[in-house]
């Protein structure tokens, strides 16, 4: 289970620096995104969704407020078109994390273990518990990164992986995207209320897993 902590470890720190990165420098803020998405607004909703899906995508790899901009694209373009726009970002990020992880991604696994033992209780430990983790990876902010590059690198078969990940992103995105289609200037507190209690829900089925199953996880440990 080593091996597992140190990749997921090792990319939660670069998304983490990118983060505090940003958040030091005060680029892509929320404030600076919903001002791009109502200069955008001038022009088409189609640039508004391009826009949310490019930043979206971009969120593989710089940290951007994923849950705020979905809120926003809600608030923006409506229920329909705002899950359509934002639920396509998410994914395609996903994909394109799991596909670079899938063929690159040996690189940073070896360098994280040259035991091979290690590298193949990884690959099983998530082939296990990785669905799961797929499912509730909306829980953190960077969690769907780190998910969805753990399931490229050790190889889950993409279906299987973009099934358990749509089970995760859609929902979110419904959610998330209907409290900003009722939102207003006047009154944010649906979006507000969604943006606390979608993370203390997901949070909350995370520690209910990790109780049920923290017995596996130590003998797994112990094992190795």
């Amino acid at each position: 289970m080593k091996a597992l902590f140190k990749f997921a470890l090792l990319l939660g720190g670069f998304f983490t620096f990118t983060l505090l990165l940003f958040k030091l420098f005060g680029f892509l803020t929320v404030d600076d995104i919903r001002h791009w998405l109502e200069q955008a607004l001038t022009l088409s909703p189609l640039v508004v969704g391009l826009i949310i899906i490019s930043l979206l995508v971009i969120d593989l790899f710089i940290a951007v407020p994923t849950l705020s901009l979905t809120i926003l694209s809600g608030f923006f373009l409506g229920l329909e078109m705002g899950i359509f726009y934002s639920s396509t970002g998410m994914l395609l990020a996903g994909t394109m994390g799991y596909v670079i992880s899938r063929f690159h991604g040996e690189k940073l696994l070896r360098f994280v273990s040259k035991d091979e033992e290690q590298i193949t209780e990884m690959k099983d430990l998530f082939s296990r518990f990785g669905p799961f983790s797929l499912m509730l990876c909306r829980a953190a902010p960077m969690l769907p990164e780190v998910t969805s590059c753990l399931a490229g690198v050790t190889r889950m078969p993409y279906l299987k992986y973009l099934l358990f990940y749509m089970i995760g992103t859609l929902p979110y995105s419904v959610i998330a995207v209907y409290s900003g289609s009722i939102s207003t200037v006047d009154d944010p507190s649906p979006g507000i209320f969604t943006f606390i209690g979608m993370f203390a829900g997901l949070s909350l089925i995370w520690v209910v897993f990790l109780y049920f199953n923290k017995r596996k996880l130590r003998d797994q440990s112990i094992r190795k």
